[in-house]
């Protein structure tokens, strides 16, 4: 299954919190990129967090891994995980 990740900054969070998790929470996004669990991600345009584009067997396997995530353990970021499913409506252009 693919799920879209939304990672924000949790509000109040002072960046002094952030800052210092990057390099952890960048390794860790290489540990899952690697492992084909992350396959694509990228900043909100106004930094304010990132998106990522992931693939598990199951919402209950990507939760355990967001979980892991060094900003999440630390309430640094808020993550929204939203399953995916094909877009199915372009069929309606070839329906007859």
């Amino acid at each position: 299954m693919q799920f879209l990740v939304i990672a924000r900054v949790a509000e109040g969070t002072p960046m002094e919190k952030v800052l210092p998790l990057v390099k952890d929470e960048a390794a860790k996004v290489w540990e899952y990129y690697a492992a084909g669990l992350v396959r694509s991600i990228y900043y909100i345009a106004d930094m304010s967090g990132a998106v990522l584009l992931c693939e598990a067997n199951s919402l209950e396997e990507l939760t355990e891994a967001v979980n892991k995530f060094p900003m999440k353990q630390a309430k640094a970021l808020n993550f929204e995980i939203l399953p995916l499913q094909p877009y199915t409506g372009i069929g309606e252009l070839f329906a007859h």
